[in-house]
């Protein structure tokens, strides 16, 4: 429903040994949302989390909610901390991250552009539907 409150989550964890990292979708394509996506990142164990050095299209913003690290992207270092926002231009490569805390809470919000990969949480976009092969 157009302007509803949103009292559902999705939850996508992922897991693969040893990394451990959760993400809540708050705000996506099932919200008739098409052009913006919010979603809650969760690094239980930072010192297990390597970074995924990437670029899209999309522009992107971190808030930090809990821990605090060094993004360094587009030839800057930046420090931020709970109550920080650190913003990704579109096309720049990013996340290489220095991890100050042993856990990380943090919105990711990020426009959603046709021509890049699904968010990592998947909740970006409308379903792939998958038919058999014949």
């Amino acid at each position: 429903m157009r302007g509803a409150v949103l009292t559902h989550f999705f939850s996508y964890k992922y897991q693969k040994e040893p990394m451990s990292i959760q993400y809540q979708s708050l705000l996506g394509y099932r919200d008739e949302a098409r052009r913006l996506h919010i979603h809650l990142t969760e690094i239980a164990d930072t010192a297990n989390h390597p970074a995924y050095e990437h670029e899209h299209v999309a522009e992107e913003a971190f808030y930090l909610l809990e821990g605090s690290a060094k993004y360094h992207f587009g030839g800057k270092i930046v420090h931020a901390g709970p109550g920080d926002v650190v913003f990704i231009p579109s096309g720049v490569r990013h996340a290489k991250i220095e991890y100050l805390s042993p856990s990380m809470r943090y919105l990711t919000i990020r426009t959603v552009e046709p021509e890049d990969e699904a968010c990592c949480c998947g909740e970006d976009r409308a379903p792939i539907s998958l038919k058999p092969c014949s």
